[in-house]
């Protein structure tokens, strides 16, 4: 390798490194901090409760810039500026995205947006430790990165408040899961995803017609496992007992004693 080309590599390498130093400098100020309810305008968590009535909170933050950060224990976040009014909520991924202010976002990108996305508004903005992700009005994901330079587009797994799901699809669980909650909804091209605290993971297309379901580890009572399975474990394991069982990802999991997994 030639004497230029590591130099270049390495002023490459700087260039990166300062970028990241210098968004990691100014996400510190948009840290929400704890603090307890009586901190906060009642108006945030009296809408809070009326959003997801089914929940409770679980942390509040505050941020003097940002506002206030109130995290339910459905795992949905809801964000409100320093005078209490509501700005966007999202469902909690496990993801180490930090909310920023729009207007902290690179010039390179807001003009970008407006050459390419006329028209659409940017309602919520986030930064990693890599990237900046930025939502728009119709429900696109836009992201960048630190240097401001565009990376993709995604429109999938949009997320969707439930209250807001067509009359349809909260009829159909209302009358086939009337003791479930649902916990998250996502718009995915053409159907919608709804996923109840029972495990069910439900499909409709956009006129809320009933596609399909998933479940994913839900707990089974062992008294009410099929006749089959009961009678395949009596046959093959005479001996050992059922301790646990669940169906995952449309499959019967059953726990023996002898620390053996059936599947059906």
């Amino acid at each position: 390798m030639t004497k230029v080309t590591l130099t270049v590599l390495l002023a490459c390498v700087m260039v990166a490194c300062t970028n990241s130093s210098q968004v990691q400098r100014q996400t510190e100020q948009y840290r929400f901090e704890n603090i307890a309810p009586s901190q906060i305008p009642a108006r945030v968590l009296n809408h809070a409760a009326a959003t997801f009535p089914g929940s409770s909170v679980s942390r509040i933050g505050q941020n003097a810039i940002m506002g206030y950060e109130v995290a339910l224990t459905n795992r949905w976040e809801l964000y409100y500026n320093p005078m209490g009014d509501f700005l966007y909520k999202q469902y909690d991924e496990g993801e180490d995205d930090r909310p920023i202010p729009i207007s902290s976002l690179p010039q390179n990108i807001l003009d970008w947006i407006a050459a390419n996305y006329p028209g659409l508004s940017i309602v919520w903005a986030e930064v990693d430790d890599d990237e900046y992700e930025v939502y728009l009005s119709d429900g696109t994901e836009l992201y960048f990165d630190l240097r401001g330079r565009f990376i993709k587009a995604e429109r999938d797994d949009v997320p969707v408040d439930p209250a807001s799901l067509p009359a349809a699809i909260l009829s159909y669980i209302q009358t086939n899961y009337p003791n479930a909650q649902i916990i998250k909804a996502e718009l995915d091209d053409n159907y919608y995803e709804v996923y109840l605290d029972n495990g069910f993971e439900l499909y409709f297309d956009l006129n809320g017609n009933f596609l399909g379901l998933d479940v994913s580890d839900r707990p089974v009572d062992i008294n009410s496992l099929p006749a089959p399975i009961i009678s395949y474990v009596n046959q093959n394991y005479p001996t050992e007992t059922i301790v646990e069982a669940e169906i995952d990802d449309n499959m019967y999991e059953i726990g023996l004693s002898n620390d053996v997994d059936l599947y059906f």
